[in-house]
């Protein structure tokens, strides 16, 4: 068991994440600077067959702690939840075996990844949480003693079009109209400034952070905590060339931003945080962007753009397809 905000990267790692394809949500000191000064701890379980990684599993643990706070969590010095999810993932759930790996060699590994877990984090471990688990996924971790509940699904657009408008084309004409306007509005606005790049210089990573926690507080719910993105986390981002961000500015002030995470066939369209307008921020940027991905997506000659969780009707407005998931709460007595 890892904890990448202390353990150096093991060997073999990023030779793994490549070869297996995964983005950079998976880049070890990607997970590692999402979790500072956070009051969630990353914990990573790496298995091997020899000296090759064939499989990898990503969590956080989580303690108890008053609203607003950011402790860490203090393992054997109260409940813990450990909480199976990396930060900035929605697609699915964050655990990774090599195509070789059989089903139930995969099954084993979860357990034995629970029990690893249990005596990393002692006795006030109360249990494990499995989010987004696809149905496919399901019968890897439901066991007698399990609580498993319906999750907010994910969204995925297959990319069938060969151009944007194609894509346009495709929607309702209720849709298709109203988008044609924002996406012209938008391109007329004349102090609204939107860029689009990897590697970026020009944007501050603390007023990212800043923007993402007020953006993500509203989301958050008590069975769904989400901690927020620190700068660490995105200053990081930002110096990537297979990480694209685009943003909006009026002036120098940043009104919202998303982040896509390349990948060879399956982009993964992350976090997206907005002032409200109330805050001034601007209508109908939430629908200029995903103009500005699909686009961008088809351009680059990608297969899907995986969408996340959330605004799911407005998602499948514009082309998106539902992914159904579940969440799985495993109590310790059933554990490993």
């Amino acid at each position: 068991m890892l904890d990448p905000c202390r353990d150096p990267e093991p060997d073999g790692w990023e030779e793994f994440r490549q070869a297996e394809g995964l983005t950079a949500i998976w880049a070890y000191d990607v997970i590692g600077a999402s979790c500072e000064g956070s009051w969630a701890r990353p914990l990573l379980a790496v298995f091997r067959e020899g000296r090759r990684i064939t499989a990898v599993i990503g969590a956080v643990y989580v303690g108890l702690r008053s609203p607003g706070s950011s402790r860490a969590p203090r393992p054997r010095r109260e409940p813990l939840t450990l909480d199976v999810r990396l930060p900035g993932h929605s697609n699915g759930p964050t655990w990774h075996f090599s195509g070789e790996v059989s089903f139930d060699a995969r099954r084993a590994m979860l357990r034995l990844f629970e029990r690893a877990a249990a005596r990393r984090l002692g006795w006030g471990l109360v249990g494990v949480v499995y989010r987004m688990v696809t149905e496919g996924e399901l019968p890897l971790v439901v066991r007698r003693g399990a609580i498993v509940w319906e999750s907010p699904g994910s969204t995925v657009m297959p990319l069938r079009w060969t151009s944007t408008e194609e894509w346009l084309g495709s929607l309702s004409k209720n849709r298709r109209k109203t988008l044609r306007r924002q996406i012209r509005w938008i391109a007329e606005a004349g102090d609204l400034l939107v860029t689009a790049g990897t590697a970026r210089s020009d944007l501050d990573p603390v007023e990212m952070a800043e923007l993402n926690r007020t953006h993500t507080a509203r989301l958050a719910t008590r069975l769904d905590p989400r901690a927020p993105l620190p700068a660490a986390y995105f200053g990081g981002l930002l110096q990537r060339e297979d990480v694209c961000v685009i943003s909006y500015h009026a002036g120098r002030r940043l009104l919202a931003f998303t982040v896509l995470f390349d990948h060879e066939t399956s982009p993964v369209s992350a976090t997206w945080a907005a002032l409200r307008p109330e805050e001034g921020g601007r209508k109908d940027l939430y629908f200029d962007v995903h103009a500005r991905l699909v686009r961008k997506v088809i351009e680059d000659g990608k297969k899907e753009l995986l969408g996340g969780r959330g605004r799911v009707e407005i998602k499948k407005s514009l082309g998106y397809e539902y992914v159904p998931m579940k969440l799985v709460a495993v109590p310790r007595w059933v554990m490993g």
